[in-house]
């Protein structure tokens, strides 16, 4: 089994990418450009980030992909303050939160700390959360507004919160909201991660992340290979797409590479892992040892995911079928 590891390593990454967009949607069909319009609510936030993530629950909640799943429990959130704050103000995520935008710049970009700004559109009990805000944090005034003051985790931080009007609201890492208050351009063609987003325009959901600089001594899994490196550190941004298609889920990976070269041989490379990997299933041992409902969800995301290249992209695509989510709620079942 040790000799499959890191093909099942690979295969389950195939998982991942299906089960991390399992309810959140958006990629355009085939490889054809959307005509519809770059989301408004990217409007709100300052052009620069080096991760955007866009999701459009309203979107993915009308969806027959939504409304015929198996496990219709709600979503979990094991979070102490979010309880609290449901309890007090009434507001659920899944049932509330129509749509969400988050910019986020890392630490080593920002001179002072970490930002990252939260717009959502939804339905917001405005006195309740004024209320709760008083007990827990405070309120101050900045340009015209009411802004609501909540102890972050760092010593002597706040985390700030303003209705940008009855149904939208913005949450910011910091004491200041002067951010989401300055006008932004949607279509600014000197923001990247926007320009990225502007192809998957339509989406119901995508994620844009620059890739962060990999280190001197990167090993994955304790294996040091300077080809390998050298191909990790090609990849200059990541984008992680989905879209209900009836009952099913079109999941799309893409990774972009510096060189369309470089994109020919993460491309090559893909496909002698997903070779690895047919080869690891159909290991008898593999068979035996392995519980059936992992097998049939690696087995199938192996076999039908696509794999290509256009010019400096090279992009995975699956689709989720319901047969996969049953088995993938069969295997945690165990």
């Amino acid at each position: 089994m040790r000799k499959y590891r890191g093909v099942l390593l690979v295969a389950a990454g195939f998982a991942a990418i299906a089960t991390a967009a399992a309810f959140y949607a958006g990629v355009r069909r085939g490889g054809a450009l959307d005509t519809r319009p770059v989301p408004e609510l990217l409007s709100e936030v300052p052009p620069g980030a080096p991760t955007l993530i866009y999701i459009d629950l309203a979107a993915v909640r009308a969806s027959s992909f939504y409304q015929h799943r198996l496990d219709r429990a709600p979503i979990a959130v094991p979070d102490r303050d979010y309880a609290n704050f449901v309890q007090a103000t009434g507001f659920d995520f899944e049932k509330d939160l129509d749509r969400v935008v988050i910019a986020s710049w890392p630490r080593s970009l920002v001179q002072d700390q970490k930002k990252t700004i939260v717009v959502a559109d939804g339905r917001f009990d405005r006195q309740k959360i004024r209320d709760y805000a008083i007990r827990n944090g405070k309120l101050d005034q900045q340009q015209g507004h009411d802004v609501f003051l909540f102890p972050a985790s760092a010593p002597n931080a706040w985390n700030s919160l303003v209705f940008l009007d009855d149904h939208r609201i913005a949450l910011v890492e910091g004491s200041s909201i002067a951010l989401v208050l300055t006008p932004h351009a949607i279509g600014s063609a000197t923001d990247p991660a926007r320009e990225r987003a502007a192809r998957l325009a339509g989406s119901a959901v995508f994620a844009i992340t620059r890739v962060p600089a990999v280190p001197d001594n990167f090993a994955p899994g304790g294996m040091q290979s300077a080809q390998l490196a050298i191909l990790v550190r090609s990849v200059q941004w990541v984008t992680l797409a989905a879209r209900p298609e009836g009952e099913n889920m079109r999941v799309s990976l893409e990774g972009e590479c510096q060189t369309s070269t470089d994109a020919r041989q993460l491309l090559s490379v893909l496909e002698m892992l997903r070779l690895f990997g047919r080869a690891g299933l159909e290991s008898p041992k593999t068979r035996q040892t392995m519980d059936p409902a992992t097998f049939a969800v690696f087995e199938a995301l192996l076999n039908t995911a696509d794999i290509t290249q256009t010019a400096e992209r090279v992009r995975i695509l699956v689709e989720i079928t319901p047969d996969i989510l049953k088995w993938s709620r069969l295997r945690n079942a165990h």
